[in-house]
């Protein structure tokens, strides 16, 4: 017998992998004077570890020329289609299947819904410090046609993220929804799957579909209140572009929050971090749109936490004073 009504998956990252798989990147490289063109499967390969120096990977064998006597174009192509496989958008579908299976498999449910992105995208209105998700990978090739392909063979099953919302923030909605029913009914509606962190701020069991052995987990309101704390520390750089406190990384992080166990103390150690990185006094800022103005430590910190706060209702807009006044944070004393 199933343990949970619904599993909802946060399917954009399984849909982006698919659509991946199915090509390969490449770096196009033609030399300055003889216009002699090579490839290379990156950069890396080309002109070794250092983007400064570029004197290492196959331009270090060469001494009549260094990187800069060459141009360098970044290129992408599908892969050899497999024996059997009717064409890419097949293939990569079947990629899907398999994820899609080990979610049904593993999540203990009755039923399934897959979460995909809508229209729009409130987080990059509210960048400022930086673009929000800048320096990802461009959407692959073949991502249309398969996310059509997608939502006709899933149409039951499909579910597209209201406007500006992404597919976690209702993933995120549905999992508060569950918490909620939790405390009236001591039991959870629905189990989340995903393979994004930000899903570990949600009270809800949840399902790593990356890594279906290691069960299901289900963090309580502590635990979900330290990992966003901590990611309010040190950001989401590699994956959204939310620069939390540059310089500061995992271990330095859980260092600060250490001893600290209830969620008032977490919120206080995050504001000493803040206090310490940008000082107490007002300060100049230039926002990445080029727009000037004058800003604190608490502007920097709402920023943060409005980017990587995972939304509990579809209209909500959060802001990190409300809950340092609701749990009586001190944040005003110098």
């Amino acid at each position: 017998m199933s343990k949970y009504e619904c599993c909802h998956v946060d399917c954009d990252t399984i849909l982006f992998r698919a659509a991946d798989s199915v090509q390969e990147s490449y770096i196009l490289v033609t030399n300055k004077h003889t216009s002699e063109q090579m490839e290379f499967s990156g950069v890396q390969k080309f002109w070794g570890m250092s983007p400064k120096k570029r004197d290492g990977g196959w331009i270090a064998t060469q001494d009549q020329y260094t990187a800069d006597d060459f141009t360098v174009e970044n290129k992408c192509r599908y892969k050899e289609l497999p024996e059997g496989e009717e064409s890419l958008v097949q293939w990569a579908l079947g990629l899907i299947d398999f994820r899609v299976g080990a979610v049904k498999k593993n999540s203990n449910a009755k039923d399934y819904r897959l979460w995909i992105g809508g229209e729009g995208n409130f987080r990059y209105d509210v960048a400022q410090i930086q673009p929000y998700k800048h320096g990802r990978k461009d959407k692959p090739m073949i991502f249309k046609e398969l996310r059509e392909a997608f939502t006709t063979k899933y149409k039951n099953k499909v579910c597209i993220a209201r406007d500006n919302l992404e597919a976690d923030d209702e993933v995120s909605i549905k999992g508060w929804e569950s918490y909620n029913h939790y405390r009236k009914t001591g039991k959870h509606k629905y189990i989340l799957a995903f393979v994004d962190k930000d899903i570990k701020m949600v009270p809800c069991p949840s399902l790593n579909y990356d890594k279906p052995e290691l069960g299901i987990s289900n963090p309580t309101i502590v635990e979900c209140c330290k990992a966003f704390c901590k990611q309010l520390i040190i950001g989401d750089r590699g994956t959204d572009n939310i620069p939390g406190l540059k310089g500061i990384g995992d271990k330095t992080a859980l260092k600060l929050l250490e001893g600290r166990n209830k969620p008032r103390e977490m919120y206080e150690a995050v504001v000493l971090a803040y206090k310490d990185f940008y000082g107490l006094e007002a300060f100049p800022f230039t926002s990445h749109r080029g727009v000037e103005s004058t800003r604190t430590w608490l502007d920097m910190l709402r920023e943060n936490a409005k980017l990587l706060y995972m939304l509990r209702e579809p209209n909500e807009v959060y802001d990190i004073e409300e809950t340092f006044k609701r749990l009586g944070v001190d944040y005003e004393t110098p």
